[in-house]
Order: C-alpha cells, then structure tokens, then sequence
C-alpha cells in the first residue's frame, strides 16, 4: 500500500477546532490520512515529500458548476440571464454539445481546476456519465448529475429518457471511492412540479443529493410568485422540496420568510458571487444566511457566465461582497470564506465524512500552497494569507484519495497541449 508522508508543513486543518499546526507531518496510506502531528513522521518505506515553505490544507471543493461550459466561456458575454440563456446559451448548446465535445471541454476544466487548487466539484450538465468517466481518469474528485429540464436537451429528447439517464449514472457510479452521483433538477422555472417532485424522489431511494438552482434573479422570483403564488423557496418548501439532502444554487433572492426555512430544513446554499455580479443577478446576503445557520458554500458557475473556475477569486469575493453589503468589515472573515470553500462544501454535498478537513480517517484531499512567496509574505494569519492574498499560482501540487493529481504545476493525467488544440477546434465552429 503507497505511503506518503509530507513534512516541514504549515497544515491548515480545517478540523472543528480550526487546529493550525506550524510544523507538522501528515501520513497517507492508500486514501486516507494515518496521522497528523507536529514534527516529523518517520517511516522506512515511505514518500517523503518536503513541504517547506508551504502551506497544506483541505482542497477547495467546488458546489456548483457545469465544467463542459468551458467550450462557451466568453460567448455572449454581457446579457441578462435569462437573455444569455435562453437567447444564446440554450440554442448554441443544442448545436455544440456533443459527447465528443463534452469530453474536450471537460478536461480542458480539469486543467483549469486542478491549477487553482479545486479537489471536488458539484456538477449540473449532460452527458454527465462522459463527465464522470474522464473525472475517474484524471482523479479529481467528482458529485455528477444529470440535469433534468422540461425540455429536449442535448442529451434526452423526452423528460423519460432524462429521468433514465439520471437512474442510468447513479445505478453505475453508486458506491464509488471517487464519483458520487446526485439528482440534478435544474430549476422551479424550468421543471413541472411533477419533475421536482420526482427528482426529490430518485434522491430520496438512493439518499443522494439533489441539486437545483433557486432564486437566481429577481425575474424569477417575480415569475414564480405570479405562477405559484409564493416566491421559490416558499414554493420548493410546499412540494417538499427543500431538506437537508439539497443543494440550492445561487439563492441570490431569499426573503427572511425563506431564510428562516433553508435554516429549519438544513438546505445549502452553494453561494456563485462571480456569476451573480456577471449577470447582474443580484448579491447574495450571505453574511445574514450564515448568522440564520444555513450552511454557506462556494460555486463557480459554468465559465460561460463566470469566466473561470477559480476557487480562490471565488472564495475572495465571497469573503469581500458581504463586507460591501454591510458596511460591515467583520461580515463573513476569512476563517469564514475558506471554511466555504472547503468543509461546508463537503457538508453541502454530504461528502464531510471523507473530505473538507484534514483529519485522521479521512481521504487523502489536499493542496499544497507555496506561502514563502512575494505575493504572500509575511504571512501573521494564515486564512488572511489564503483569502486575501493568494492566487491560483500559489498553489503547487494536489493530491486526491490519497494520490497525486498535480506535481510542482504539472497535471499529471490530461495532456494540456492536445486539449487546448482541440478545444480551438470546437471554438472554430462555434459562430
């Protein structure tokens, strides 16, 4: 069984006690962390990894993305959501999305991902069996769903085949070290009651999670509540929607009505900042959310409304937008922001008892941040250092279930040249 010890570490746990230790060992067998301790671990047929000068902690976990969107990234930039979407997104993924170009464009997110320190990721697509395939080859930890919508998609023709498509991925990826499948619905306003109702279903028998967006834009909480007659949350709580198996995108627009019932069902909210302010969607009041005791995480979005997949800027304005809101420097600090970033997101996704944190038993997620560097020092507190002043070239290699998926910059398991010259090809055809 592969044994590595990493030393000379500054280790960001991210434990419940938020431990720090200065200048630590971690042990890793197989896919999980053996031990964790201050000074050096010794072993005679051990991997010795030198991390001096760095700082190891819980890679960033990524609660909301639809990674092949990288094929789109910067095409009809600018345009209300609902405009980009249903004027330009919708009709160029019909025409583009291809099973040959999702696995393109998925590994051409890989890259993106695993360079800026990203171990996990929530994903909302199609042909999310492809997604899942070339995650397990690369080994970056993976939650896929396939996106059920009331309407033909690249993927399904009829709402049955999507609903088959959905059984298809969890029934082959269920039970698996590294994909974890969910239930995706895409959104009250794009899914019948009877499809919401039937994807908490396929949740519910396989207890997975299910995820969904809500309450992105002021038009659709106006739509809905014309609709419905209560706005998202209200109306997802009255179908029996909302629970603590839910991941709920963006929730830009939530009343304190809505509020106050995220909190008592313990949905999460995976909280896209970037995307929110592209869009001019509106700015999340996170700050208030977390004071309710809902539990806060971090999305990129899909690069095509974001325009990267970047958990560092993410997690930066995360921290930064509520301090704005408020007026109110103390609103979401940094232990905070990364605790988004990292153990709430595992939290969200129902993952927190392998991944988030690094601690005994757990799996092998982690990152390794160069601290000793121009951008970064001095370094007198380090989730200041790590939300406030890194940048995805701080962050040097990456390990997932206990192996390395990143050395010294280098991805190792995706050929970067060939992707990007096949990503420029599918650009070609785009317009």
């Amino acid at each position: 069984m592969p044994n590595t010890i990493i030393f000379n570490a500054r280790i960001i746990t991210m434990n419940e006690n938020m431990e720090i230790i200065k200048n630590g060992s971690i042990q890793i067998e197989g896919m999980q962390i053996q031990e964790i301790r201050p000074g050096k671990i010794e072993s005679v047929d051990a991997e010795y990894f030198d991390a001096e000068g760095m700082i190891v902690m819980p890679g960033f976990i990524n609660t909301h993305t639809h990674v092949p969107m990288t094929m789109l990234r910067g095409y009809a930039d600018d345009l209300p959501l609902h405009t980009w979407l249903n004027d330009h997104i919708f009709p160029a993924e019909a025409r583009l999305v291809t099973p040959e170009n999702v696995a393109v464009a998925t590994r051409l997110a890989f890259i993106e991902m695993i360079k800026s320190g990203t171990t996990c990721f929530n994903d909302m697509y199609f042909f999310e069996n492809i997604i899942a395939s070339e995650a397990k080859k690369v080994g970056i930890r993976a939650v896929v769903g396939e996106s059920l919508i009331d309407f033909p998609t690249p993927s399904f023709r009829t709402l049955d085949e999507g609903i088959a498509r959905c059984e298809s991925l969890i029934q082959q990826w269920y039970g698996d070290h590294l994909i974890h499948p969910t239930v995706c619905a895409h959104s009250p306003y794009t899914c019948s009651k009877e499809t919401l109702r039937k994807a908490k279903e396929i949740a519910e028998k396989y207890n997975i999670p299910l995820h969904i967006h809500v309450a992105e834009t002021r038009k659709e909480v106006e739509d809905i509540t014309a609709q419905t007659g209560a706005s998202p949350a209200e109306y997802l709580y009255s179908i029996g929607l909302l629970d603590r198996n839910v991941i709920a995108a963006h929730s830009v627009w939530l009343n304190p009505k809505e509020i106050e019932l995220y909190a008592r069902t313990r949905t999460s909210v995976a909280h896209c900042p970037k995307s929110n302010l592209k869009l001019a969607s509106g700015m999340a009041d996170t700050d208030s959310y977390l004071k309710a005791g809902i539990n806060v995480s971090i999305g990129t979005d899909g690069t095509a409304s974001n325009n990267t997949l970047d958990m560092i800027e993410e997690m930066r304005f995360a921290a930064l937008l509520p301090k704005g809101i408020h007026y109110n420097p103390e609103a979401v600090n940094a232990r905070t922001a990364l605790r988004m970033a990292t153990i709430n997101g595992a939290k969200a996704l129902g993952i927190d008892h392998i991944t988030g944190s690094l601690e005994v038993g757990k799996r092998a997620d982690l990152i390794l941040l160069h601290a000793n560097a121009s951008n970064m020092i001095p370094v007198y507190d380090e989730y200041s250092a790590i939300v406030y002043a890194s940048n995805s070239k701080n962050v040097r290699s990456s390990m997932v279930n206990g192996k390395w998926i990143m050395r010294n910059r280098d991805v190792l398991h995706i050929d970067k040249e060939e992707t990007m010259n096949a990503m420029q090809h599918i650009a070609e055809t785009a317009v």
